[in-house]
């Protein structure tokens, strides 16, 4: 082998062996990279939390509805005095000829009150059906005014005049009188005589009356 050939071979064999020892100093720095890499621990950015504020609106509370009490209706026939008890009974005098018809409106029941002008008091308290006429007889001398109390679907459980009073209209309620004085009833001394009342509901009242109150009927 010539001396040319020699010095060949050993520039390959020092090659390869500088390729070797490099390539595995870069393996095992890379060996050590990856597991410096696995041993590190990365820092993780936590953000704040978000806090959100709810706003609480105050709950609307609705008043309670008052509902209708709810009363037992009964029926009263013409000549009933639901009001004796704080009128007193009627007071009659049944030899005279006395008397005053009355027609109770179309649409409502009446209780009619015959009052005498100058004692202040109530002699009669009659309930008369709608559509009815009803004869009250007997009547005192006197001179007298009326009022009355109109409505439908009477009760017996209603109250009036602040509970002390039993029984009353339900629907419709209203109070009318008659206190002109070119509107009394006389009933002179050693006369006979005999009234017609015709009432008869109108547009805000009826025409031959004053509207009243539940103070001024129970007074």
């Amino acid at each position: 082998m010539s001396k040319q050939a020699k010095i060949i071979i050993y520039s390959v064999v020092l090659l390869f062996s500088i390729y070797l020892k490099f390539y595995d100093g870069n393996s095992s720095n890379e060996n050590a990279t990856k597991k410096r890499e696995s041993t590190e621990r990365k820092t993780v950015e936590r953000k704040p939390v978000e806090r959100k504020t709810v706003e609480r609106k105050p709950v609307e509370r609705k008043p309670l509805e008052k509902k209708d009490k709810i009363y037992t209706i009964s029926y009263k026939s013409n000549g009933y005095s639901p009001y004796d008890s704080y009128f007193g009974k009627g007071v009659y005098n049944n030899s005279l000829d006395n008397s005053i018809n009355v027609s109770a409106p179309s649409s409502s029941d009446i209780v009619f009150l015959l009052k005498n002008v100058y004692s202040g008091k109530t002699i009669r308290n009659e309930y008369i059906r709608k559509g009815t006429t009803f004869n009250l007889s007997g009547i005192p001398y006197g001179t007298y005014v009326f009022s009355y109390f109109s409505g439908t679907d009477w009760s017996d459980e209603v109250t009036l005049k602040n509970g002390s009073i039993k029984g009353g209209f339900t629907k419709r309620k209203s109070f009318s009188k008659s206190e002109k004085i070119d509107d009394y009833i006389e009933f002179k001394d050693g006369y006979y005589g005999s009234y017609t009342i015709q009432l008869t509901e109108v547009v805000n009242g009826n025409l031959k009356t004053q509207d009243s109150n539940e103070d001024e009927f129970f007074n």
